[in-house]
């Protein structure tokens, strides 16, 4: 509460000084009652971090605290709207008659780093013989049980909140031996709030199945039967409360597989009784000494000295109580901590407060309470959203924004520093990065830290099930569930801020009073609802940021729209019935984020030129009497951008991106036909061709995605001296551009960090021309020095690939090639006779992943592979001189039948492969392999496991 407060307070301060002026004070007769303002935010100031304690010890201040919250919430929709309707020009800053200035806040150091780089947090999280022994334990168990056709075979991890049980069913789920026994494998995360739909369909999914078209139960079980039928399953069924999800739903669907195993995580054992486990781990909590070990991996790293902390750590573990989850907890508050006093200081400090669940107290609350003000705010916006939802990075980034949460730092922009503060609450482990994304762009929360921040807002925040649908007073948040059914009386919640409604069906219209009563709302979002019209009221919106109607079923949007004067955020991506957008869309002058991909519209308004504040601009075209692309010249503020539909462009007289000065990323692309393919007459490709030349990315540049261009020649902006138009580019991604027979000289990027070419049908050979002049330093010639992954995908046409960089150099030696390649995949080049001769020589090259090759015979002399997957390739015959090759996995290769000199080898894997006891047999005979798997008929399903755990 006194979070709110507290920013709620700084934030009218900074509005004021940006408003009022003594004239407009005196005439509003205001200034005495300022005054009075003034003095109860210093008094406020003084007492703020004791808020929550104040509030919970006391029933007389908790009272006092929530008509003071109520007070400061209204009055800032008071100067929210009076700068909404403000339009004297002679209204002065005057911010120090206030006398209250930002220097004592704590400040959060925005510094932007190289994600990728990081190590992946589910390996940290794995210490001590306890879970070592259980996952191997386990693991024996399930692939060794008898099974029994009556019936599925349910396994159990039963434990309280926060003691790993998630942890320990990943590491199981991802285990070799289980993606050999199974070919299927499903992971539900189940929850309080689930619905049986949204699992049927992540079910269908992951087990191979297509289920887009399809809403209902009755529908989607079939294709589930179907889809699993005759096939090993692995099953888990992550943080189940009650038995109903697999007595009632899911226990008749998986009997009907070859051989299903189900592994159930749960905190009430009677829920594992009643679904007749065979046998249930209970997690214990962690020893202390285990404790102490995760505590300093997650506090200082891996590689950091830790002795001087270790006393004082193990102290800090004991108060943890053996939890995993409360250990990494506090364990993000000390990585902000680097002296051992501020280590002691945090042992000493108070853990908890009155009346806080004990369950939520401790740890968890220490983790909240060491937040800075504005790091709060967004933890506990995040508090609000569904269980188990998926946090997206630049999502939560924009909602934050238009909530007012983020502090504008010079030099960046505020959508650079929201992203800096999601990265922060995730190096503070409130929220849990999803594995399979380097880059931690998606996330999720953790129950318990997600009930602890509802438990906080309680009193102006709630999101609404099925089990909880009762209405506050002076509500302010409001996030609906996708279950329930009955969708209550919103505009009655006069007060409210922001109202979240995700993938709710039942949501299928608005009431017209409540774009007339909300009109405080800051953030509408209505994703993935069944609504179809949206009434001319919502212009009553003064105040929304924020809306998201993305994939709805809206059929227009109503020209009121061009009222929403203080709109910075608008989604209209996949609302495939939406075919034209109001002219009125473009007096949206304080717009940041526009979103127009997937959709019906044929004809973009003109007038996009007047939104300077654009930021993020994806889906637009030029549509001829409407948006022209010479309007892009006036976006000097746009760092990512997407132009669709290029076809439809006629070329101009200028460069039209020659003002976008701080362009990150840009996305080019033409309509792709049938097949990913694109025809065009001589006439439209020469023209297409010219608009192209015209769209040259000023240096800023860090993304480049080209898709669908049909000219026979890449731009001369990509082809000629391509490090000196774009010296920072890091990812080139070069998509179904059929016609070129060059390819860029893309070796001669410094900064190139990721490239990609696919359906370049028209290229045969590739070689020098890709490679470039390489990049000159005073002692040699580097060819891509920086490039870490390369991407060669259906490629119809090219039979040959060649890395010969002689004629650069007269001497080898003087000459690096690709120094930083770590991984390449080549996909779909059925025509591709050889690997080229020299890939010998890049020293780093750990993974290959080759599918697809059908030409292909052998893989040969590559000395620092450590991970080879080769699958669908109909010729392959051989794979030799692989010497430090570690793990094989090989798939459909009928042909593949000699192993020579692979002298590493700890893990081979051969699915399909009909001379796999002739390959086996030509390894070394007393070669002691840890997997050797033999499977017939997995149906080209990919079994192996994840690539992300060969890091």
């Amino acid at each position: 509460m006194g979070t709110v407060l507290y920013a709620l307070a700084w934030k009218f301060l900074e509005k004021l000084g940006q408003l009022i002026e003594d004239e407009v004070i005196m005439t509003l007769s205001v200034k005495r009652g300022i005054e009075s303002l003034k003095k109860n935010l210093e008094f406020f100031n003084a007492v703020h971090e004791d808020a929550e304690a104040l509030a919970m010890e006391d029933p007389g201040i908790d009272s006092w605290w929530k008509n003071m919250r109520d007070v400061m919430f209204d009055v800032d929709d008071i100067v929210d709207l009076f700068m909404v309707h403000a339009t004297k020009a002679e209204i002065k800053m005057n911010k120090e008659m206030f006398g209250l200035e930002r220097t004592n806040r704590q400040q959060i150091q925005i510094t932007i780093v190289d994600r990728s780089q990081t190590s992946p947090v589910d390996e940290l999280e794995v210490v001590g013989e306890d879970i070592r022994r259980a996952i191997d334990d386990m693991v024996k168990m399930i692939v060794s049980s008898n099974y029994n056709e009556s019936r599925s075979t349910v396994f159990g991890i039963q434990g309280m909140g926060g003691i790993g049980k998630t942890t320990l069913a990943q590491k199981i789920y991802n285990e070799q031996r289980i993606r050999e026994k199974f070919q299927v494998h499903i992971w539900l995360c189940i929850s309080q709030n689930y619905t049986e739909t949204s699992l049927l369909k992540q079910a269908i999914r992951m087990a191979g199945g297509i289920c887009d078209q399809l809403e209902t139960k009755t529908e989607l079980l079939p294709l589930l039967v179907d889809t699993i039928r005759g096939k090993s399953v692995f099953l888990v069924l992550d943080d189940v409360w009650k038995s109903d999800v697999w007595i009632d739903l899911l226990r008749l669907p998986f009997l009907r597989g070859l051989n299903s195993h189900i592994l159930v995580t749960s905190r009430n054992l009677d829920v594992l009784v009643e679904m007749h486990a065979t046998y249930t781990h209970k997690v214990n909590k962690m020893n202390d000494c285990d404790g102490l070990e995760l505590l300093m991996k997650m506090s200082l790293g891996p590689y950091e000295q830790s002795r001087e902390f270790s006393g004082v750590g193990y102290q800090i573990v004991k108060k943890c109580d053996g939890l995993p989850l409360a250990i990494k907890v506090v364990a993000g508050v000390l990585s902000t901590k680097r002296t051992r006093a501020e280590w002691e200081s945090i042992r000493d400090s108070k853990w908890s407060i009155h009346g806080l669940p004990r369950e939520l107290g401790g740890p968890l609350y220490l983790s909240y309470s060491n937040l800075p003000p504005e790091l709060k705010q967004c933890f506990l916006w995040c508090a609000l959203l569904p269980s188990n939802f998926v946090i997206r990075r630049d999502a939560v980034a924009y909602w934050w924004v238009a909530e007012g949460f983020v502090t504008e730092v010079h030099g960046y922009s505020i959508h650079e520093v929201a992203e800096e503060y999601y990265h922060e609450l995730i190096r503070r482990n409130l929220l849990q990065p999803r594995p399979e994304f380097v880059d931690k762009g998606e996330s999720t929360m953790h129950d318990l830290l997600r009930s602890l921040g509802q438990f906080l807002t309680k009193d102006h925040s709630i999101f609404m099930n099925m089990e909880y649908s009762k209405a506050l007073p002076n509500l302010r948040h409001l996030c609906i569930s996708n279950d329930v059914e009955e969708i209550p009386a919103i505009e009655k919640q006069k007060c409210l801020r922001s109202l979240l409604v995700f993938d709710n069906k039942n949501f299928m219209k608005i009431n017209k009073d409540i774009f007339r009563e909300l009109k405080h709302i800051r953030v509408l979002v209505l994703s993935g609802t069944s609504i179809q019209i949206i009434p001319e009221s919502v212009g009553n919106f003064l105040l929304l940021r924020l809306l998201d109607l993305s994939y709805t079923k809206i059929q227009k949007l109503p020209e009121s729209i061009g009222k929403l004067t203080s709109l910075e955020y608008l989604s209209l991506h996949g609302c495939i019935h939406l075919d034209s957008l109001p002219d009125s869309l473009m007096r949206l002058s304080n717009i940041s984020f526009l979103e127009l991909e997937q959709t019906a519209i044929d004809h973009v308004p003109k007038g996009v030129a007047k939104l300077q504040q654009l930021y993020n601009l994806r889906g637009v075209f030029d549509s001829g009497t409407g948006f022209r692309l010479d309007e892009l010249q006036c976006l000097s503020n746009i760092q990512r951008l997407r132009i669709v539909k290029l076809e439809k462009a006629a070329p101009g007289g200028s460069f039209v991106l020659k003002n976008c000065l701080h362009l990150r990323e840009l996305w080019l692309g033409c309509t792709i036909g049938g097949h990913d393919k694109t025809y065009y007459q001589a006439n439209e490709i020469e023209r297409i061709q010219q608009v192209y030349e015209l769209l040259i990315p000023s240096p800023s540049l860090l993304y480049i995605f080209l898709v669908g261009f049909p000219g026979v020649r890449f731009p001369d902006w990509l082809c000629s001296e391509p490090e000196r138009k774009m010296p920072n580019l890091g990812h080139m991604h070069l998509n179904n551009c059929t016609s070129c027979s060059v390819l860029p000289p893309a070796g001669q990027m410094p900064e190139l960090l990721v490239f990609k070419i696919k359906g370049a049908d028209a290229i045969v050979n590739m070689g020098a021309e890709l490679l470039g002049k390489g990049v000159n330093s005073a002692k040699h010639i580097t060819i891509f020095p920086k490039l870490e992954l390369l991407l060669i995908t259906n490629m119809s046409n090219l039979e040959s690939w060649s890395l010969n960089t002689w004629n650069l150099c007269g001497k080898s030696e003087q000459l690096v090639l690709m120094p930083c390649l770590k991984r390449l995949f080549l996909n779909d080049c059925p025509k591709l006779r050889a690997l080229p001769e020299d890939l010998h020589r890049i020293a780093n090259l750990r993974r290959i992943h080759i599918e697809g090759a059908h030409t292909l015979q052998e893989v040969d002399n590559l000395p620092s592979v450590l991970w080879l997957k080769v699958k669908n390739n109909r010729c392959l015959r051989r794979i030799s001189n692989l010497c430090n090759l570690k793990d094989l996995l090989a798939q459909d290769c009928p042909a593949l039948y000699q192993a020579e000199n692979l002298i590493s080898l700890k893990r081979l894997y051969m699915v399909d492969c009909h001379n796999a006891k002739q390959f086996r047999m030509s390894l070394l005979e007393d070669q002691q392999l840890a997997v050797h798997v033999v499977t017939v008929g997995a149906d080209g399903r990919d079994i192996f496991p994840d690539e992300s755990l060969y890091n």
